[in-house]
């Protein structure tokens, strides 16, 4: 299976989205960039979606980049929508996939009842308009934001997610999904490791102790804009829980205002304390 190999120095950026979700660079132009910007290595981390290890492997070799399979699942727990980053596992791996693909077809099914919403509330769109920013990856909310901003229903994606998309909004629709836990699971039995996303934005610091006890591997504590006081909070968390710090811009395209590709730096020592975690796991069981 594909794993980081080397120990060379440098930047990595471990979370990021191309056009196979709900980021606006393609698997190439993201591998393009990172090579510009002199990154060593990289982790795409599509929602729900893990092609970007196929569509990316030999162009980044031949770019010089480092590419660590990397996927971000959506799970829920007491109403909250909480992420899930994997690393390392094995692309082919049968139930990772199942898993994937069941996730793919719910947030289709989803995202139809909320344009049916849409239509109720005197906002219709296109669901093939919504399809037409997909590009053969998951659709979700923001490529109905996307819809809603060009049709001029909103003027800004933040006013899409926060009068209609978001959680207690009039087009909201909720979706069946995996625990935490079983996400943790999932990415485990893959062979890889997993890591909690952006924790100041899920704001369920409860639930961290469950997910360690689920095989958690590290926290995502390098993150865009994170205060400093927040940033202490999580690293007294990770070291609590003997948790690896990791990190990335969360990048989803080159947009004025937006985080880009390597804007968030984290040392390449991350990957090695990460893959590191991975195989203590493996060994111990």
């Amino acid at each position: 299976m594909p794993i980081a190999g080397g120990k060379a120095p440098g930047w990595v950026d471990l979370h990021m989205h191309s056009t196979l979700s709900d980021g606006t660079l393609s698997v190439p132009e993201m591998i393009d960039v990172a090579a510009k910007r002199k990154l060593v290595a990289i982790s795409i981390t599509d929602h729900d979606n893990i092609d970007s290890w196929e569509q990316g492997k030999d162009l980044a070799r031949k770019a010089g980049v480092e590419l660590i399979p990397g996927v971000e699942i959506s799970s829920g727990w007491e109403g909250s929508d909480i992420h899930i980053l994997g690393y390392f596992f094995d692309p082919s791996n049968l139930a990772l996939n199942q898993a994937l693909e069941r996730s793919k077809r719910r947030r289709l099914l989803r995202a139809k009842a909320m344009v049916r919403k849409l239509d109720r509330l005197g906002m219709p769109i296109r669901f093939e308009k919504v399809l037409s920013y997909v590009q053969g990856g998951t659709v979700g909310r923001p490529h109905i934001a996307r819809a809603l901003l060009e049709e001029e229903y909103v003027k800004t994606f933040q006013e899409a997610f926060e009068k209609w998309l978001g959680p207690n909004c009039p087009a909201y629709v909720e979706t069946e999904c995996l625990t935490p836990m079983e996400t943790v699971a999932l990415i485990n039995n893959a062979g890889g490791a997993a890591v909690m996303a952006h924790p100041l934005h899920t704001n369920r610091d409860d639930i961290i102790p469950l997910l360690v006890e689920a095989g958690l591997k590290g926290i995502e504590i390098y993150c865009h804009r994170i205060p400093s006081t927040h940033r202490r909070r999580y690293q007294d968390i990770a070291r609590r829980h003997n948790l690896v710090w990791t990190g990335g811009s969360d990048s989803h395209g080159e947009r004025p205002g937006q985080p880009g590709i390597g804007s968030v730096r984290v040392a390449r020592t991350v990957v090695d304390k990460l893959l590191e975690a991975r195989d203590r796991h493996f060994a111990e069981i």
